[in-house]
């Protein structure tokens, strides 16, 4: 049965049909400088990539154009079908949303009012069908796009069906779930092989920083659940939010259920690592799921600049630094000073 979901309120957003090939050059305008031809080839190399893409990972992308007021999204099925969808006057539908007394609709429709106040990058997860024919669970990672004057112009993201983790939504799958959650991320040693890799060829004025983030009271919400809730798909849009807003080659790995470890290596400030480390635990909090609203997160923090120092040492002083972020009440980081300045 469809996102196995039997008696629960959905909810339900209709879409038409419409021919305009939107999404073929990924949102990207074509370089006027480019000779035709090679604008034509660049357009079918886009379009070539987004469908393996689609196709691999049965997501759906989608575009809120703000001007426009309409939400348009594209789905390839498995037999590369492309179907592409809009939905007008986006912005009442929202309202409509807000307003109503379905709590699906109102999660959904209170984030996506959020990205257009102003940028930012979020997950949020809801059961309905906006972007499937019928009620499935879905997740949906976006990001707000600003013009160049900072008013946000559009929302660009992809959505995927996660039947599969809901589990019917029963709560005693969860530990499978966070299996399946820690499966994404490094394992303890594969976590140390690769940042002591990275810590021993540190160049000069490099810092290689290590934030250990503990969701501080997830075990305590864990064990007042509802079957409404999710805590596999809670750890999962965690780890969705985090990778989402920092660089490609940075590393995150989760060594417990309630326990990530970031590392991050560049030429950063100690005011750039005290902005992350406040980052890290916005982008916790705006993972909006249901049962984990009142989630709290402190963040320990170590750096340096030296290529002897193991990852061992780092993590027993972010680990120091995490104690006294938690000593000093919710939502808080602190930095370990090393002697020399960081």
């Amino acid at each position: 049965m469809p996102g196995q979901g039997t008696g629960k309120k959905a909810l339900r957003i209709p879409s038409e049909k419409f021919s305009q090939v939107l999404f073929s050059g990924v949102g990207t305008p074509l370089d006027a400088a480019l000779k035709r031809g090679a604008g034509v080839r660049l357009v079918e190399e886009r379009a070539m990539a987004l469908d393996m893409m689609l196709e691999k990972t049965s997501a759906t992308i989608f575009s809120f154009d703000i001007e426009e007021d309409t939400l348009y999204f594209l789905k390839v099925s498995v037999d590369g079908k492309r179907e592409e969808r809009k939905i007008l006057n986006f912005h009442a539908v929202l309202d409509m949303a807000v307003r109503g007394k379905e709590p699906e609709g109102r999660r959904f429709a209170e984030a996506f009012r959020e990205a257009i106040r102003g940028p930012r990058e979020d997950v949020v997860e809801f059961y309905g069908c906006i972007f499937t024919k019928e009620p499935h669970w879905n997740r949906v990672v976006y990001r707000s796009v600003p013009a160049p004057d900072g008013i946000v112009a559009s929302i660009v993201g992809y959505s995927c069906v996660i039947d599969a983790e809901r589990h019917g939504e029963i709560v005693h799958a969860s530990s499978a779930l966070e299996k399946l959650a820690l499966e994404r991320t490094p394992d303890r040693q594969a976590l140390a092989e690769r940042i002591n890799a990275r810590l021993r060829i540190l160049q000069p004025g490099e810092k290689g920083t290590i934030f250990l983030i503990n969701l501080t009271n997830y075990r305590e919400i864990s064990e007042h659940l509802t079957e409404e809730a999710n805590p596999g798909g809670f750890l999962h849009a965690v780890t969705d939010s985090i990778l989402a807003d920092f660089r490609g080659e940075d590393i995150l790995g989760q060594i417990s259920e309630s326990l990530f470890v970031l590392f991050i290596c560049g030429h950063t400030s100690l005011d750039i690592i005290e902005r992350r480390a406040q980052r890290v635990i916005e982008l916790v909090h705006r993972v909006s799921i249901q049962g984990f609203e009142d989630i709290r997160v402190s963040v320990g923090v170590a750096a340096t600049g030296t290529q002897g120092v193991r990852y061992r040492t780092l993590y027993e002083r972010a680990d120091s630094a995490l104690k006294t972020a938690e000593s000093h009440g919710e939502n808080n980081y602190r930095v370990y000073f090393e002697e020399e300045k960081i």
